[in-house]
């Protein structure tokens, strides 16, 4: 087993859910703005450290399971009809990862109703889902067009009418008690996800391995595959195709897992971007294909903070450049030859050929040897002709990889 001694999880994690609020584009600040009103109530509660650390990282996560323009216009009602699959398909998402077992379980009922939880069996319901609940629809409730502190005595009414119906009682008194101090409803506009991180004793801190970090990169990559059915297996698919390449090319093998973490992580910029736009039918327009092209600088900067770690400099390095090519045709930075390394190159030919192996709203699933004629004859003098006579040898091998990651995928987001 390969140990991280540099990397915690508060050093992975926290930059990452600090960035992705930053950046997406369904629900941009909503997330920060009901970590910083769930925060205030339960220090209110005296929650211990640990049931604190979940439910702040809970809080800023609590909605990546919404997908698509109409779940997100769906939330941000006042009454919210059926939230259980946003909730569920959260809670799916992050389970899998073994340190994000609470986290999971209290987003999976941060929309329950008081007096639903009073009936479900074994104590299965968290209490900090009710305050991310009652969090989550104060945000909802206030104006952002308009001053907040003229909507305090508004905004807690339309609380206070569905307490112990909606809104745990408990939850709704420790609000009351933080709700008359001003201060509470500036920070909720100001404060910051970092500011806010400061305050807090992340007791959930381990020692991490190179597994768990791959781990946790898949959990984070299913934030912005599961936003399509088209892309469902696209990063998965990537991140194997990268790693299995880095054997063909002699990389060791905790550089191949870097490849593979990667590959996970190289297109989590599209959170920035309308979903709407990767799903449309056709050829895009400039305007629209432009939008598309600012994925890899989102990734840089989502990216970023992880690169103080000289570990993870080169993982996001590739991530961020994996759309360059040699001739300087590429985006975002129109590198050239020198410029790009070999890991990068690596991760471009995994993309392509997984991109091209996939089903489009503008095309079907293409079969391997004519994903591989059109990058011969057009993509792969971009990236390098000599590693790709190198990658043809393989085809077999790929192709196998390939359709197999494209099982898994489709069967587990099923």
């Amino acid at each position: 087993r390969i140990y991280l001694k540099e990397v915690t999880l508060k050093e992975l994690a926290l930059p990452l859910i600090k960035a992705i609020d930053s950046f997406n584009y369904l629900l941009k600040s909503h997330h920060r703005r009901v970590a910083v009103i769930a925060y205030n109530i339960a220090k209110e509660l005296n929650l211990s450290e640990k049931d604190l650390s979940e439910l702040v990282i809970a809080a800023s996560m609590h909605d990546i399971g919404a997908l698509s323009i109409q779940e997100r216009d769906m939330l941000i009602q006042e009454d919210v009809n059926n939230p259980k699959p946003h909730c569920v398909m959260g809670y799916r998402m992050l389970v899998p990862f073994n340190i994000f077992k609470n986290v999971a379980q209290i987003i999976k009922h941060h929309h329950i109703k008081y007096e639903e939880s009073l009936k479900t069996p074994n104590n299965r319901v968290f209490f900090a889902s009710h305050i991310i609940h009652l969090a989550d629809r104060v945000d909802i409730l206030i104006n952002h067009e308009e001053f907040i502190l003229n909507q305090k005595s508004k905004v807690t009414e339309k609380i206070r009418d569905k307490v112990g119906i909606t809104f745990h009682p408990e939850v709704f008194e420790a609000f009351l008690k933080v709700a008359k101090a001003d201060i509470f409803w500036i920070e909720i506009n100001n404060m910051s996800l970092d500011q806010l991180f400061r305050k807090i004793n992340f007791l959930v801190d381990c020692q991490l391995t190179l597994d768990n970090v791959t781990s946790f990169a898949l959990t984070i990559s299913r934030i912005v595959d599961f936003r399509s059915r088209f892309t469902v297996t696209h990063s998965y698919t990537v991140a194997h195709l990268a790693s299995f390449f880095g054997t063909i090319f002699n990389y060791s093998e905790e550089r191949c897992q870097k490849l593979m973490i990667a590959g996970y992580l190289h297109d989590i910029g599209k959170i920035g971007i309308d979903p709407r736009i990767i799903e449309k039918s056709g050829s895009l327009p400039e305007e629209e294909y432009n939008m598309i092209k600012l994925h890899p600088y989102y990734t840089e900067q989502i990216l970023n903070e992880l690169t103080t770690s000289e570990w993870f400099a080169e993982i996001a390095n590739w991530a961020k450049n994996h759309h360059e090519r040699i001739d300087g045709s590429g985006y975002p930075y129109s590198l050239t030859e020198p410029d790009i390394e070999e890991g990068v190159k690596i991760l471009a030919f995994s993309d392509v050929i997984t991109a091209l192996m996939e089903e489009r709203p503008y095309r079907k699933i293409l079969e391997i040897d004519e994903a591989f004629r059109i990058i011969d004859e057009t993509i792969a003098p971009k990236i390098s002709i000599d590693m790709f006579d190198t990658i043809k040898k393989h085809k077999i091998e790929i192709n196998n990889l390939v359709r197999k990651c494209q099982q898994y995928k489709f069967d587990h987001y099923n």
